[in-house]
C-alpha cells in the first residue's frame, strides 16, 4: 500500500486496534489496514483518517477510539505527539484550522476522562508534563516527601528526581504548572534555609536553658589551665579533686562561660587547651593563676 504521506514521522502506539476492509462500512471511524500490522502503516492510516473526518466529528472519532483501548490517556498522548511531530504536514491554512481543533478535543477529552476519575485517582496531583511512559507531577514528589524524615533524605530525593527529569524531558509541558525542576529547586533551597532556621532556633533554646554565662576577661588558655590542673592535682584519697574527663570540662567551661564581649567559647579551643598532649598550649609561667 502506498503512503499517503511519504514524510510522516511515525511514534510508538502501545495500543493500536485496527480492522481489515472488510469488516467495516465506509463511514466508520476504524483504522483500515489491509495486509500485514506494522506501526508505520498504522500512523499512516491514522493520519489519513484524521485529515479525511469532518471538523465536527474529531470528538466522535475519539470518543470511539479512547473506547476500543484499555489506557486511553496514552493512546491519545501517542496520538498528540503524533500530530506534533508532523506539525509541516498542517501547512495550509484550511490544516492549520484543522490542527488547532485536533488539539483542542484532545485536551478536551483528556480533561473529560480526568473529571470522570475517581477521587482516589483525582487526587493523585496535577501533572508538569508527560511522555508515554512517565509523567512528572511535583505535588506527587511533595507527597512522597512528607513520608520521609530527615533534610538530608528529602534533598537527595528531589536532586534525583531533577536529574530524571532533565534527562528524560518530557514529550508534553503543562504550561498552567511551573516547570518540574524549577519548583524542586525551589523546595531544595526552602528545605535548607528551613534547615539553618531550625539550628538557630535550637541554639537559641540551648542557650536560653543554659541561663546567663560569665564572661571571662582574659587569656581562654589561663582559663582551660586551671581546670586542667584541677584534674590533674590529686586529693589526699589520692582521687583527682576534678574527675572529669576533658569532654565533660569542655562542655563545663563552654555551658559556664562567655568570652568578655559575649560571644561563645570554641570547643574545639578548650579542648585543646585541656589535652595533656599539648603542653605547647599552656600559658607561659608568669601568666597561669596558681592554684
Amino acid at each position: 500500500m502506498a503512503d499517503h504521506f511519504p514524510k510522516l514521522q511515525h511514534v510508538q502506539f502501545f495500543e493500536h486496534p485496527f480492522s481489515e476492509p472488510s469488516q467495516t462500512t465506509p463511514d466508520d471511524f476504524a483504522i483500515i489496514i489491509s495486509g500485514p500490522f506494522t506501526i508505520h502503516q498504522f500512523c499512516q492510516n491514522l493520519f489519513q483518517k484524521i485529515f479525511t473526518i469532518g471538523l465536527s466529528e474529531i470528538a466522535t472519532f475519539l470518543d470511539y477510539h479512547c473506547s476500543q483501548v484499555k489506557n486511553p490517556s496514552r493512546w491519545l498522548n501517542s496520538l498528540e505527539k503524533l500530530i506534533k511531530l508532523n506539525i509541516d504536514l498542517f501547512d495550509t491554512r484550511p490544516l492549520h484550522h484543522r490542527h488547532t481543533k485536533l488539539i483542542s478535543e484532545i485536551c478536551l477529552k483528556r480533561l473529560t476522562m480526568q473529571m470522570n476519575q475517581p477521587k482516589s485517582k483525582k487526587s493523585a496531583g496535577k501533572l508538569n508534563g508527560y511522555s508515554d511512559e512517565k509523567e512528572y507531577s511535583f505535588s506527587q514528589v511533595k507527597d512522597h516527601l512528607a513520608t520521609l524524615e530527615t533534610t538530608e533524605e528529602k534533598i537527595a530525593l528531589l536532586q534525583d528526581q531533577i536529574i530524571d527529569y532533565r534527562q528524560n524531558p518530557p514529550d508534553f509541558i503543562c504550561t498552567k504548572e511551573q516547570p518540574f525542576d524549577h519548583q524542586c529547586n525551589l523546595e531544595i533551597e526552602r528545605l535548607e534555609k528551613q534547615e539553618l532556621l531550625y539550628e538557630k532556633i535550637n541554639r537559641k533554646k540551648n542557650n536560653d536553658k543554659q541561663g546567663h554565662k560569665m564572661p571571662f576577661n582574659g587569656n581562654l588558655n589561663v582559663l582551660c589551665d586551671v581546670y586542667y590542673k584541677l584534674m590533674m592535682k590529686r586529693a589526699p584519697n589520692g582521687k583527682p579533686i576534678l574527675p572529669w574527663s576533658i569532654t565533660q570540662a569542655t562542655d563545663h567551661i563552654c555551658n559556664s562561660y562567655c568570652e568578655a564581649d559575649g560571644s561563645s567559647l570554641s570547643p574545639a579551643t578548650v579542648r585543646t587547651y585541656l589535652s595533656p598532649s599539648k603542653p605547647e598550649s599552656r600559658p607561659i609561667s608568669e601568666n597561669e593563676l596558681e592554684i
